[in-house]
């Protein structure tokens, strides 16, 4: 049975992708246009933290001299062209970021990525463009800490990309808010999210199996969202094209082996071997469709183990 959400999701978004002109030469970028039509399920909340800083527009840029988290943990400064420390005001721009995404209850962040204030998995460090570091800028660094599933901007400019952060995001989303009371209930919620999450980190999901099949009959309550929020923390985590065509097409064979595609329409649905050299564009063509064919059938493909769809089409489907 494929799992269904139907609620319009609160969006935290770096203002500067959200085209608000807040760069530091006044400039911004309009990464949701990809979106198309998906953008009506999202509400955003955009902010600059530089602009929260007071920084103002036009501004010189910044850059880091270490990771947002050295920063944060006063290890590094951040210096504007000049050498000018600002590191106290981008903290308390970040805090004052941070603070309007919780008032709007946000369930999730949309990020410019590289950015020494936003950036979450790679931040610019040094004056030089083509520095980037592995850790994070310093709003982005606060960001990791909230549990917020995080989408750097890259991820909407590419559909697979974005067909990935979006089926996790689904995924994570129903884990969070599902009622987890007893073991059985969370072992209930694993089945319906554990092929996401063996294609993401197979080693983690099998550690997994096995700490849920040590639960006692009766575990306490702290270990049951402990290993929720291990789980959760394993959605955040992006897959990769191999990883996401193999799980596909062992979906798809799967589900034609057990004969839950008999006699369902699959709007010409054909998915290809991984073998079989496919673009990005008819790879997400496949997944979507996949999804299609599961909703409309209320089948459980475990590449997409959950679904937004609105309201009417969801009534339309059980009044059909």
């Amino acid at each position: 049975m494929a799992e269904i959400i139907t609620r319009t999701v609160s969006l935290g978004i770096s203002a500067c992708v959200y085209r608000c002109p807040v760069r530091y030469n006044g400039r911004s970028f309009d990464a949701l246009a990809a979106l198309g039509r998906e953008r009506a399920d999202f509400t955003f909340t955009p902010v600059c933290p530089e602009c929260l800083a007071g920084l103002g527009v036009p501004r010189m840029p910044i850059h880091l001299t270490g990771t947002g988290q050295e920063v944060l943990a006063g290890d590094a400064k951040v210096l504007d062209r000049r050498g000018h420390d600002v590191t106290d005001r981008i903290v308390e721009g970040s805090l004052a970021a941070l603070a309007a995404f919780e008032r709007a209850g946000v369930q999730g962040v949309i990020v410019k990525e590289a950015s020494p204030s936003c950036g979450v998995f790679k931040a610019r460090v040094g004056k030089r463009r083509t520095e980037t570091s592995g850790g994070s800028g310093v709003f982005g660094a606060m960001l990791l800490e909230t549990g917020w599933f995080l989408i750097p901007d890259e991820a909407l400019a590419n559909p697979l990309l974005w067909w990935d952060a979006r089926r996790r995001f689904h995924a994570w989303l129903w884990l969070k808010d599902r009622n987890i009371g007893t073991a059985k209930d969370l072992y209930d919620a694993w089945h319906v999210i554990k092929f996401v999450v063996q294609e993401i980190d197979r080693p983690f999901a099998d550690d997994m199996g096995r700490a849920l099949a040590a639960l006692p009959k009766s575990p306490p309550r702290v270990r049951l969202e402990e290993l929720r929020s291990q789980m959760l923390e394993a959605l955040r985590r992006p897959s990769t094209r191999a990883r996401i065509r193999q799980a596909m097409w062992k979906t798809y064979v799967h589900a034609k082996k057990k004969g839950a595609l008999d006699g369902v329409d699959l709007h010409d649905l054909k998915v290809d071997s991984p073998e079989i050299n496919a673009n990005i564009m008819e790879i997400v063509g496949e997944l979507t469709l996949l999804e299609r064919v599961s909703f409309e059938n209320d089948l459980l493909f475990g590449t997409s183990p959950v679904i937004r769809r609105d309201t009417r089409r969801v009534r339309a489907r059980e009044e059909g």
